[in-house]
């Protein structure tokens, strides 16, 4: 159970769109994300800080790092309640956290860690005092951060190379932090497909794979035209499940961009309903893992 502090809470109603589902009725991972963004906005604007606000002071937040869970399916005609709240303050930086109901159902939580940073320089600026006020900062201590898993990728990891387009921009004109999570899923699925298991083999053994958790860590900004190397490689896996890992490079292969540490569900096929990995799936994931 999810224990929402008595702080300033703010609650966002949304009803799932046909157009936002995938091809299993299924809400995106990064459709998500991005109506979890747009409730931090309006919280942000109902607590009196809209974004004229940061327009006028010359400041931003940006998303550091994000985390997502999703315990069950969001399908097309569900009405989203999203609850968030500020969870801590740590001079330039806070976390927002996120539960997300469909009627009684619990269907996601989430964080995002923010940086408030110069608009201009991009550089961090110390939270004002009147904002850890409004959004009722208790003075509770600030919230420990779990450091962001290492790993270097194997010789064996799957790599594939995607330009930035300009669907991809948000108004900051870089790449959106939602979007980012389509990379990791699209090259998760390049992955499977290059090892002989893409969608039609998986719906052929009876199932398919399901995204139900992201750790996403933003180090850098991609911009239009960027050309991009994905690499993702399985690093553990259950009777029911494989945990990948995916950093996001320049081409040249040495700034990282994004990297994420992402846990695939193995689902029947049509309902979606949990089921074992099948054998030969597993066993390729298995001789995968370094």
């Amino acid at each position: 159970m999810v224990r929402v502090p008595v702080r300033h809470q703010f609650r966002l109603r949304a009803i799932a769109w046909q157009a936002d589902v995938d091809a299993f009725g299924e809400l995106r991972s990064a459709t998500l994300l991005r109506f979890l963004q747009e409730t931090a906005t309006r919280a942000s604007t109902d607590a009196g800080f809209d974004p004229a606000y940061y327009a006028r002071t010359g400041t931003l937040r940006l998303i550091r790092r994000t985390t997502l869970t999703r315990f069950a399916p969001i399908r097309y005609g569900d009405e989203l309640e999203a609850t968030t709240w500020i969870a801590d303050f740590r001079r330039v930086r806070s976390r927002r956290d996120y539960v997300v109901h469909t009627g009684e159902r619990r269907v996601a939580q989430a964080s995002t860690d923010w940086v408030f940073v110069d608009r201009t320089s991009l550089r961090p600026r110390r939270i004002p005092l009147e904002m850890e006020a409004a959004f009722g900062d208790d003075g509770t201590p600030s919230l420990a951060r779990a450091p962001f898993p290492e790993s270097a990728p194997p010789p064996s990891a799957a790599r594939t190379v995607r330009r930035v387009e300009l669907h991809d921009l948000d108004a900051l004109q870089h790449v959106n932090n939602a979007t980012y999570v389509q990379y990791v899923e699209q090259a998760a699925y390049d992955a499977d497909a290059a090892a002989q298991w893409p969608l039609a083999a998986q719906l052929a053994a009876g199932g398919r794979f399901r995204a139900v958790s992201h750790d996403v860590e933003y180090l850098d900004g991609a911009l239009l035209g960027d050309a991009l190397v994905l690499v993702t490689w399985p690093c553990a896996i259950t009777t029911d499940a494989v945990e990948r890992r995916t950093t996001i490079l320049r081409r040249d292969g040495e700034h990282p961009v994004a990297r994420a540490v992402s846990r695939y569900a193995w689902v029947e096929a049509h309902r979606g309903e949990p089921r074992p990995l099948p054998d030969p799936l597993a066993a390729v994931l298995r001789a995968a893992i370094v």
